[in-house]
């Protein structure tokens, strides 16, 4: 426990319990890797004998309050116990219920529509709970769209909310279904989980919660696996039990920053037979937006399949739609980044938001000289030397502080302004300047969830960072035409993984460039992320498990 925060933590603890600053420790550091709780197999040598027996600051009862509980074989936090127990208990409420209205639902269903026509629809029209997986292209989308027109057919009254975790995530959500809204006007716009849950400022809790449920017939959820265990918890406290939810998203995606891979466990325990989520999953696996055999398509398969050969062929033999650079060339790298000049040479800034976006470059760290710092810079020194003889607002030209063209996420969520985490926007003059006159002010102009520009101030972004290049795990819940991925030169940085190369590349809709050494590659592809919590294993048993509290 040499880090400073892990140490006074554990110290806290030690000077009340001997031996308990190292479990404390631990089960803090597990927490900052991701995980719900901590595996003390794993960690035997280090901890005092006996130092799991329930105490004053440990217990073994589920019903019991106290720092650290010992449940079935895991040491959590009481909080994060009670979020992965609420879950538990949230999904067993919601399948239990469905026992009550499937089989009318099924009789209702087949007065419309022959079986063959909702095959493939089935666990989302007839459970309460429901899983759509499938990696990018797979029609996830297109399947809850069909979904939608299946039950507003039956009920054109029904009452339905769609969200996502980002507000990048809800826009093109409504951008995939927008076409099946000129059809039925009646389906919503897209929103965060944090907008559809009434999250209140300067609060952990929302205005929606088990003692003041959403008032909808059916919750759609995108990006799913970018929901952590505390959200989650959250979002089905706030469902009521005789209604709908379903779930779609890439179980093979890196999982949410914070605690937790909760829609990958979801889906494994759904996967398992005899599970409490036993046919409430829909595996979509046929891609149709890449091939299987080749580019994206057979590059990502590889990734996950742990595969390194796939390094070799695609830096030897480059695919139209996939390259690797294994030598972090220069003209390469200006390759992709030349393609923000179409957003700086557009007047119009609802345009120039949606030609900023059919680019991304993505690194996988924020130090370093292939991490996001590091590389904004690089970014904005060559597009202010293309600027040439164009004026001031068809150009770049950065400096500290806030400056014209220049792409900006907000980092902290702005409940009064009406802006998240994620949110992506561009600095920009409210007019075109003119000549010997005093510059406009600038504003920051983001997509609002009308279909117009937000106008904010600058000065009200409490929280924010240049993007020309962000964070893969930023990028989450996004597509663009063109991806350049920038590894780090150095292998021993805990961040790699597969799931985090595999997030990066399908992040691109026609072309990506893998900009890495050879040793990194191997080394990021070989690496699998596993994630410990108790999630699988409390739902694998729909007898017992999943009862307890």
């Amino acid at each position: 426990m040499e880090d400073l925060p892990y140490k006074v933590f554990a110290d806290f603890f030690e000077q009340r319990q001997p031996g308990l600053g190292i479990l404390a420790g631990l089960v803090l550091r597990k927490l900052e890797e991701g995980h719900l709780c901590l595996d003390p197999t794993l960690e035997e040598e280090k901890l005092s004998p006996g130092i799991l027996e329930p105490g004053p600051y440990l217990t073994h009862d589920s019903k019991e309050v106290k720092p650290f509980i010992l449940y079935k074989g895991n040491v959590y936090f009481q909080r994060y116990f009670k979020y992965e127990t609420n879950i538990v208990q949230k999904i067993s409420a919601l399948v239990e219920e469905e026992q009550h209205v499937r089989q009318k639902r099924k009789e209702l269903l087949y007065q419309h529509f022959s079986q063959e026509d909702v095959e493939q629809m089935l666990p989302a029209l007839l459970n309460n709970f429901c899983i759509i997986t499938g990696g990018p292209g797979t029609g996830k989308t297109t399947l809850i769209g069909k979904v939608l027109q299946t039950l507003y057919t039956i009920d054109s009254n029904l009452k339905v909310a769609l969200a996502a975790p980002t507000g990048k995530a809800a826009a093109r959500m409504n951008e995939s279904l927008s076409e099946l809204k000129n059809q039925f006007p009646q389906i919503p716009a897209a929103s965060t989980i944090h907008r559809l849950l009434g999250a209140i400022q300067g609060s952990v809790f929302f205005k929606h919660h088990a003692d003041h449920l959403l008032e909808y017939d059916m919750v759609v959820i995108d990006e799913s696996s970018m929901i952590d265990g505390a959200l989650m918890a959250k979002l089905l406290e706030a469902i009521d039990p005789t209604k709908r939810i379903v779930f779609l998203g890439d179980k093979d995606q890196l999982a949410s920053v914070e605690a937790g891979s909760v829609f990958g466990d979801l889906c494994k325990a759904a996967f398992t037979q005899g599970s409490v989520l036993e046919d409430h999953i829909t595996h979509l696996t046929k891609s149709q937006r890449f091939k299987k055999e080749e580019g994206i398509g057979l590059f990502s398969r590889s990734v996950l399949e742990g595969n390194t050969g796939c390094i070799k062929q695609f830096a030897d033999n480059p695919d139209p739609a996939l390259s690797i650079d294994t030598q972090y060339n220069q003209t390469a790298f200006e390759d992709y980044v030349k393609d923000y000049l179409q957003y700086i040479k557009e007047a119009d800034t609802a345009k120039a938001l949606e030609k900023l976006n059919r680019v991304k470059v993505l690194c996988a760290v924020r130090e370093g000289p292939y991490g996001v710092y590091h590389t904004n810079r690089r970014i904005e020194e060559y597009l202010e030397k293309q600027n040439g003889n164009n004026d001031v607002y068809h150009s770049l030209h950065p400096r500290y502080g806030f400056y014209h063209n220049q792409p900006v996420m907000v980092t902290a969520n702005r409940y009064d302004l009406g802006l998240f985490n994620g949110d992506v926007g561009l600095i920009r003059y409210e007019y075109p300047p003119e000549h010997d006159k005093e510059l406009p002010p600038l504003y920051a102009w983001f997509p609002g969830p009308d279909g117009k520009l937000l106008k904010v101030p600058p000065g009200f972004l409490t929280g924010y960072e240049t993007v020309f290049a962000m964070t893969i795990n930023k990028s989450q819940g996004s597509e663009s035409d063109r991806i350049l991925v920038l590894l780090p030169d150095r292998k021993d940085i805990p961040l790699l993984s597969r799931e985090l190369l595999y997030t990066a590349v399908t992040r691109a809709k026609k072309q990506v460039l893998v900009q890495g050494t050879v040793e990194v590659l191997e080394e990021t592809i070989r690496k699998k992320i596993s994630r410990v919590s108790g999630l699988e294993a409390r739902l694998q048993n729909k007898d017992h498990a999943v009862w307890e509290p």
